[in-house]
């Protein structure tokens, strides 16, 4: 009985690491095609959740697949963060282990568009800029009013819409000062618009200083600005925006995607 219960093992052992391995060359497969679909320089990365993936294969159904690529160029942009989530992605075993697949189905892709505060920054000319989501309460005012558009716009029902929080470094007459400022990140014709609404601006030899009207909304004005992050993974339509930390981010949610050397198909 030892010995049998010793074998059981060994075989269990084998099964596990010849699924991990199936799964390993299955991902650096999907990784080069991605790479040629996608167009990028660099393989990205590619993770085929669920276990065990033999049984997946045999199914021709895979649960959850999760591609990155960091530091994509894209326009103006050098770091941009490219991500795809596959739910339910389909293809024929059959065809799969012939080399005849020429499509892959997709219940669920979730495509998405990272812009990181580096790129940001070049491009709108601010020093150490970092970017966060706002607090819930940031579009108040100084005694804690806030607007019910305002308001609304805080709970995130709209998608479409952000409040985020930008942090960096700016020259005000000649010194450079710290300054965070709350804006509102649109999606506008599947571009990125900042709208910058308040400013804070504190200076530790001084204080809280407070800005003469004109020379805020100069400063204001170096925030505002649209960002165009280019076509979302497999083409999928964008419907929101938010901050995370260190990025602004623009995502779509595509169902029943066919993925073919034709391209990109819904519905």
């Amino acid at each position: 009985m030892k010995k049998l219960v010793i074998a059981l093992v060994i075989i269990a052992g084998l099964l596990v690491g010849a699924d991990f391995g199936a799964a390993a060359i299955a991902e650096s497969q999907v990784s080069q095609k991605v790479a040629e679909q996608l167009k990028l320089r660099e393989n990205p990365e590619v993770r085929i959740n669920g276990f065990p993936f033999l049984t997946q294969v045999i199914a021709g159904n895979y649960r959850d697949v999760q591609l990155a690529a960091d530091s994509v160029q894209v326009g103006p942009f050098n770091e941009v963060g490219i991500e795809a989530d596959l739910h339910g992605a389909k293809v024929s075993a059959s065809e799969l282990i012939s080399g005849t697949a020429d499509h892959l189905t997709v219940d669920e892709l979730v495509g998405r568009v990272k812009l990181k505060a580096s790129d940001v920054a070049r491009l709108i000319d601010i020093q150490d800029l970092t970017i966060n989501p706002a607090a819930k309460d940031a579009l108040a005012d100084d005694d804690g009013n806030i607007s019910a558009a305002d308001e609304q716009l805080a709970a995130g029902d709209d998608h479409t819409k952000a409040v985020v929080q930008l942090d960096g470094t700016v020259n005000i007459a000649g010194s450079d000062n710290k300054v965070r400022v709350i804006a509102v990140l649109s999606l506008v014709n599947g571009k990125m618009q900042i709208e910058p609404r308040k400013l804070d601006l504190s200076n530790s030899n001084f204080g809280t200083i407070e800005l003469p009207s004109i020379i805020e909304k100069s400063v204001l004005k170096q925030f505002s600005t649209t960002l165009d992050p280019g076509m979302l993974p497999f083409e999928v339509k964008p419907t929101a925006v938010r901050a995370e930390r260190g990025a602004l981010v623009v995502e779509g949610i595509a169902d029943n995607v066919t993925i073919s050397s034709n391209g990109v198909t819904t519905g």
